[in-house]
């Protein structure tokens, strides 16, 4: 009985077997059949960069009659390199044409923490007023040249020119650039062109002057010259270092416009509203630098451009001021009243550290209100009140 069952089984197993099964033989397989262990290698050593400086030429336009005239003009741009900050490796005597002029080896970066070239830009102020007269547009340049330097924001120039058949002003600044952090700079030649002259002579004549004009605004100047303008008449464009990197310019100041509430039936009202104005926003710590006269429908407004100091955070600028508006929540039926309560807020505004630079009625008989145009600080919280 139990050689049945044992033979029954084995028959079970045997017709199991699929037909197609091949016999296993040992020399058919290959090494590439046998999955690879991983295997750790020694680590290598991580390439290095030597350490080196890039090296950059400074040519010049200048050319000499003779070799040993080219000389000493090379050696005296190696004093005014080096005094502008940067650091020169020799020059040579090279011939142009019939002539000869100069290259000077320099080192086009500086490390941070160096003191020269200075970080700084050259901007140009426009308000875009038209003025009638020349002599206006004159008043107006040299009022808002003298309120640049009474930020401390050096001036290089200032002039009239035409716009269609009206008079405008615009003044060349210098301000800081405030420059992101990094451990090396870049240095930079820049120039600007100033002044206005019949001829080239008298150009050539006013080079030292405006040398010293620019290194008074803080840019080692290196370098001026004649050149012609556009318009046929000649100037004065002087070279300068600055130091500069990639991530952008990023200026000490911006330039605001506050348009003014006040509405006036002549254009000399507005104007003359505009320059009693500017003292108001000079002692609420914002610079002023022109007032702007402005069409409003059939009547006059006004605006004042002022300086605001850049914030730069890791989020983005942020301004040092800016101004608010304050809208009363009371009404008043007549406007007496209206202009009453305005001022007392006005007062207690100012008094709170809250510098009020304009205000106005609004409304009509029967339900007057008011604004307040306020001046706060970075950080420096405003009024709270439930919304109208």
């Amino acid at each position: 009985m139990f050689r049945k069952q044992v033979l029954s089984a084995v028959s079970f197993l045997v017709l199991a077997v699929p037909s197609h099964a091949q016999k296993f033989v040992l020399d058919t397989g290959g090494m590439g059949d046998v999955p690879q262990a991983p295997v750790v290698m020694p680590h290598a050593p991580a390439p290095v960069t030597p350490p080196g400086v890039s090296l950059a030429s400074y040519s010049t336009d200048e050319t000499f009659t003779f070799e040993n005239q080219a000389r000493p003009a090379m050696e005296a741009r190696i004093r005014d390199l080096n005094a502008a900050g940067v650091v020169t490796l020799g020059g040579r005597v090279v011939p142009a044409g019939n002539d000869y002029s100069f290259v000077i080896d320099y080192v086009p970066t500086v490390k941070n923490g160096a003191a020269l070239p200075p970080a700084a830009l050259v901007g140009t102020y426009r308000n875009g007023a038209a003025y009638w007269l020349a002599k206006d547009a004159d008043a107006a340049m040299r009022a808002c040249a003298a309120n640049f330097r009474n930020a401390r924001v050096p001036v290089l120039g200032s002039y009239v020119y035409e716009e269609g058949n009206d008079n405008a002003f615009a003044v060349d600044y210098v301000q800081k650039n405030l420059l992101r952090p990094t451990q090396e700079y870049a240095v930079r030649f820049e120039t600007y062109t100033g002044g206005k002259f019949t001829f080239e002579s008298e150009a050539k004549k006013n080079v030292p002057a405006y040398l010293n004009l620019v290194r008074q605004a803080g840019l080692p100047a290196v370098r001026g010259k004649a050149v012609q303008r556009p318009d046929g008449n000649y100037a004065v464009q002087v070279e300068y270092v600055v130091r500069a990197n990639a991530y952008g310019p990023r200026p000490q100041y911006a330039v605001v416009r506050y348009d003014s509430r006040e509405t006036f039936t002549f254009e000399k009202d507005a104007l003359a509203a505009s320059a009693s104005a500017l003292p108001r926003f000079a002692a609420a710590g914002l610079p002023p630098l022109s007032g702007v006269v402005r069409k409003e429908g059939n009547d006059y407004s006004y605006g004042v451009d002022f300086l605001v100091a850049n914030i730069y955070q890791p989020g983005g600028t942020v301004p040092a001021a800016a101004i608010q508006t304050y809208q009363a929540q009371e009404t008043f039926t007549f406007d007496k009243d209206a202009k009453k309560a305005m001022a007392e807020k006005a007062a207690a505004f100012n008094a709170g550290g809250l510098p009020v630079v304009g205000s106005a009625l609004t409304g009509s008989l029967g339900s007057f209100g008011y604004v307040i145009d306020y001046v706060t600080k970075a950080g420096q919280p405003g009024p709270v009140y439930p919304p109208r």
